[in-house]
């Protein structure tokens, strides 16, 4: 199961440390509206959000980033119907060694 960044921010750190949005934004250097949006998972987390956050907390940028990726992918899942696709069929390609 993946989750969006937003709502791992929420329920591993601001929830059970205490940490006001206000707060949040203002450590980040981010706008209070863009933290909202985030955590209200209305937001994608973006790349500079992501160092923001890894500066922040004890957490990669590379791992906020996966987290986003593998958030984002689900949903497109849930919305692409493979039927509207149509596939190519290309010949089997023969690496060099």
């Amino acid at each position: 199961m993946t989750m969006h960044p937003g709502e791992y921010l929420s329920l591993s750190y601001v929830e059970p440390h205490g940490i006001s949005l206000d707060e949040l934004a203002e450590r980040l250097g981010l706008p209070l509206l863009d933290v909202k949006r985030l955590l209200a998972e209305e937001k994608e987390l973006t790349a500079e959000m992501a160092v923001r956050l890894e500066l922040a907390f004890d957490r990669s940028a590379a791992s906020w980033m996966t987290m986003q990726a593998e958030h984002s992918l689900m949903q497109a899942r849930k919305k692409v119907d493979p039927n509207s696709v149509r596939p190519f069929a290309l010949p089997r390609r023969i690496d060099a060694a």
